[in-house]
């Protein structure tokens, strides 16, 4: 698993490509119930991140690039979140 800075990382190089912007990173418990988050949501680690693509849809390469750089994306319809593979 890659740590924080790592992901911070990943995540900056996967937008700067791909054309996306992150929507939401980490999150306080409370934050995390406001918005509807699940128990022990790996945002609270700061490990977790949602990411709106300029053009919505699902993106196979988007994937394979997330997946190189270690990182599993999840298409969630209006947005991918993102974590590192093995969470």
């Amino acid at each position: 698993m890659i740590g924080v800075f790592d992901f911070i990382e990943a995540v900056i190089l996967i937008c700067c490509k791909h054309r996306g912007s992150v929507s939401s990173w980490g999150r306080t418990p409370k934050h995390n119930k406001d918005v509807g988050g699940v128990d022990g949501s790996i945002h609270m680690l700061w490990l977790g991140c949602d990411v709106v693509l300029d053009v919505m849809e699902k993106n196979l390469e988007f994937e394979k690039d997330c997946s190189k750089v270690g990182l599993v994306a999840i298409f969630e319809k209006d947005h991918y979140h993102l974590q590192p593979a093995g969470v």
